[in-house]
């Protein structure tokens, strides 16, 4: 099998259901994180309980960024027919980078 490839810095693609989700998924992981420990900093700075602030601390960052990454992977989900119509509608999406088109013979 005999494999061409045409390199280029721009394209349009229009990503399936399951590749936008799947970068979803890294976003939302992300955005999980990021959010847990900005609410570690509010958290370790207002509560002064003696004895429990460990218990609190670890108790909201766990329940924060599980809920985080639930409600960003079904607001990735629910937005994808906005995502699909507005790349049928202006025939893919735009995006720059390193790529490389591959054909399989």
């Amino acid at each position: 099998m005999e494999i061409h490839e045409h390199y280029s810095d721009e394209a349009r693609i229009q990503l399936s259901f399951f590749s936008f989700m799947a970068i979803a998924l890294w976003i939302c992981f992300g955005a999980a994180l990021s959010f847990s420990i900005a609410f570690h900093l509010v958290i370790s700075t207002q509560i002064h309980i003696e004895g429990s602030e460990d218990t609190v601390f670890w108790f909201a960052n766990l329940m924060y960024a599980f809920l985080g990454f639930i409600f960003s992977v079904i607001g990735a989900a629910l937005i994808y027919p906005i995502y699909s119509f507005w790349c049928e509608r202006s025939r893919g999406q735009r995006v720059t980078g390193k790529f490389a088109l591959v054909k399989r013979e």
